[in-house]
């Protein structure tokens, strides 16, 4: 297995080239401004951008060191060629470092906690080749958020894997080190990876609801390496959602765009508004309500609207089934693209039809943990249900929260969706493979 991943990792750098090369796009330029802020001040936190990408692009925050040359405009047809620029480097290469480094852990934890070795192999195939197609890869030298999100995101799921069959396995956490080491480990991981985008905040509540139900459990009540985690998530909940208001970041212009889009067009939307206290559009009165209310009030309408959340969804269905090829620079320097990219539109499925499978799949996973309450059963239950729910929490809020760029805004949950089959169908494949046999094949009795 480490063979192949070291073959992979090795193909990779071949394929892609020189990994100091980069390209820019029109967000860019808000990122480097955000991360003027003096560093682990509250306008870290407050600013255009999050904290996590704030930090990453302090490698290029002076603008005459550091100038901006490579900057691709696909809306106005400008597509070019990938360049080595100053302090840009640093942030292409270490994404790349890190997206080799993150999926190949994903691919060994993953495998690691499988039975059959056939499968081992091809888990670990799958996961890394899944990631090494262009599909993934090649946004890892674009400077915008989509390697840090699929990176560390990869990074957590291996800890937390792990952590899971660590527990299932051991009789009090608190005693090991290893699973003290690894929850340290991930919880910071995953607090980088929920300041990335402001939809990330989301999966961060649901995975402290997550935590705090393993305490049903009497095995882990007292166990501080649930209570502690589940209340820094709170807590980082409640300082992303405070820093999100402050820097209105979410409102200037994303919502400015849905409103636009889903509710003025329609009066009895304006008015389902105004019951909250929404004042005319055209008032001096109406940006300050605007600010303070626009995020809680629009989440309010999709909750209170589910025939308009369905019907619009249905019929913007080509969102979800998307190729996600970066538009941002030329390919023609790309070994053997024309294969890897045949190969990635297998692992990277272009239809509608995947979110049903992974429903079925999370289905068959709670069906076998309440028939058979094995351990190993519950941990990939578990993790299954908690993916498939910050799939569907960062999905829904990146779709409907700003109605410019939507395809890149959904891109890293839709491909969330599409690895959740490769991940979550090989442990159902694994137990198949491992049941015993029968010595005899018995006669069918006729009825």
């Amino acid at each position: 297995m480490i063979l192949i991943l070291l073959f992979a990792a090795g193909l990779r750098i071949l394929a892609y080239g020189d990994f100091r090369l980069s390209v820019g796009n029109n967000d860019t330029a808000s990122y480097i401004r955000s991360a003027a802020s003096p560093l682990f001040s509250w306008k870290l936190f407050t600013g255009e951008r999050l904290f996590t990408t704030n930090l990453l692009y302090k490698f290029a925050k002076d603008p005459v060191k550091c100038p901006l040359i490579a900057n691709s405009n696909p809306a106005a047809g400008v597509e070019i060629n990938r360049q080595i620029q100053p302090c840009f480097e640093n942030i292409t290469l270490l994404q790349n470092i890190l997206a080799i480094l993150a999926w190949s852990l994903l691919a060994w934890t993953t495998s690691r906690w499988l039975n059959s070795r056939f499968l081992k192999i091809i888990g670990s195939s799958l996961i890394i080749a899944f990631a090494f197609t262009p599909q993934i890869a090649e946004w890892d030298f674009i400077l915008s958020p989509e390697s840090l999100t699929f990176s560390l995101f990869a990074i957590s799921l291996s800890i937390l894997l792990e952590i899971g069959f660590q527990a299932a396995q051991n009789a009090d956490l608190s005693d090991s080190r290893y699973v003290r080491f690894l929850v340290t480990g991930w919880l910071v991981v995953f607090i980088f990876w929920v300041f990335i985008r402001d939809v990330h905040l989301y999966p961060a509540i649901i995975t402290a609801a997550f935590l705090l139900s393993i305490l049903l459990f009497k095995k882990f009540r007292k166990s501080k390496l649930v209570v502690i985690p589940a209340a820094i998530l709170i807590g980082i909940f409640l300082l992303g959602s405070i820093s999100a208001k402050v820097s209105l970041r979410a409102t200037h212009y994303p919502l400015e765009h849905a409103f636009d889009a889903y509710i003025f067009p329609y009066q009895a939307r304006v008015e389902f508004m105004k019951s909250f206290g929404m004042p005319d559009r055209k008032s001096e009165e109406f940006q300050a309500w605007f600010d303070a209310n626009a995020t809680s009030k629009f989440g309010l309408f999709l909750v209170s609207h589910p025939r308009f959340v369905l019907t619009t969804l249905w019929e913007n269905t080509s969102y979800f089934a998307s190729d996600f090829e970066q538009p941002y620079f030329k390919t023609d320097d790309v070994r053997w693209r024309d294969v890897l990219l045949k190969i990635g539109q297998f692992l990277h499925p272009e239809t509608i039809a995947i979110y049903l499978i992974d429903l079925l799949i999370l289905l068959a996973f709670a069906i076998k943990a309440a028939q058979y309450r094995e351990p190993s059963i519950f941990v990939w239950t578990w993790l299954a249900a908690w993916f498939f729910i910050c799939a569907v929490i960062t999905l829904l809020p990146s779709f409907f929260g700003d109605t410019f760029g939507t395809r890149r805004h959904i891109f890293p949950s839709v491909e969330m969706f599409r690895l959740f089959l490769w991940i979550f169908l090989l442990p159902h494949l694994d137990r198949a493979a491992s049941r015993p046999v029968p010595s005899q094949r018995q006669e069918l009795s006729p009825s």
